[in-house]
């Protein structure tokens, strides 16, 4: 996703509300969403001082991209889901870990009993003020919170520029939800939460590799496409389909991972 400007006003409850991952293709989103760099999971579990022994919560856990990530480590994974059809293929392709229906506000756990809590690309559907207080709660003294978001990098236009007329019309369409506002939130570093040390973002490398013609597949896997109305989303779709069929049938996207990591104090 590109960034606009920063918004200053956006209701992230209502925001929320609105939207089930439940409408998602869980395997389409699991299968063509971009991974997160090895490099920002190592970063991670050392400031963290995570290994054998040690908790990690996966908020938001999706269909378990991080939560794999941090079982390859050896640590014992929670990972906390909402949606059924995520938490099935999650349960279906993620060994070692404990998968749990719940969200951020509240999270299903006892106080100070995790190491770290990490996030990806999805706290902007967090409210933020009760999802802070819950993760502070949680976490054990010293403990860390990492939020990973996997963004694209400008240098794709330049390998295939037909990515750029797809991304112009996406963007049109899904500029003005209420979705798409609250991630643009977090284009910078954010704010200190209270309970915590100060963020530090660190930003790694990463080759997205995906099919030109599962392009429209993996728009669809995004939240703020699939909350458009019936209509608006199939024309959208469509059009993705209809330039996709420009580009080189295997696309290697670059892009980034970026971690905003805290302790708690």
């Amino acid at each position: 996703m590109s960034f606009a400007p920063r918004a200053s006003r956006y209701d992230p409850r209502a925001m929320a509300a609105r939207f089930s991952f439940e409408v998602v293709d869980a395997l389409d989103y699991d299968e063509l969403r971009p991974n997160y760099a090895p490099e920002a999971i190592d970063w991670v579990a050392q400031h963290g001082g995570l290994g054998a022994g040690s908790t990690v919560a996966d908020l938001a856990a999706g269909t378990g991209q991080l939560s794999r990530a941090f079982a390859r480590l050896g640590v014992d994974v929670l990972a906390i889901e909402p949606a059924a059809n995520m938490r099935a293929v999650l349960q279906e392709r993620v060994q070692l870990t404990r998968i749990m229906d719940g969200t951020a506000e509240p999270i299903p756990l006892a106080d100070s009993s995790i190491d770290a809590v990490v996030v990806g690309n999805a706290f902007h559907h967090f409210d933020r003020d009760r999802a802070f207080a819950e993760i502070v709660r949680v976490l054990r003294p010293g403990s860390v919170l990492a939020l990973y978001w996997a963004w694209p990098l400008e240098e794709r236009f330049l390998r295939y520029p037909g990515l750029r007329e797809i991304e112009e019309i996406v963007e049109s369409i899904r500029a003005s939800s209420d979705i798409a506002t609250a991630y643009r939130v977090w284009s910078e570093p954010p704010n200190t939460a209270e309970g915590f040390g100060p963020f530090e973002r660190r930003e790694f490398p990463t080759t997205h590799v995906i099919p030109s013609k599962r392009l429209a597949d993996l728009y669809a896997t995004s939240s703020d496409v699939a909350s458009l109305p019936r209509p608006a989303r199939a024309h959208l779709l469509d059009r993705v389909r209809e330039l996709s069929h420009g580009l080189p049938e295997s696309l290697r996207v670059p892009g980034r991972t970026v971690v905003d990591l805290c302790h708690r104090n």
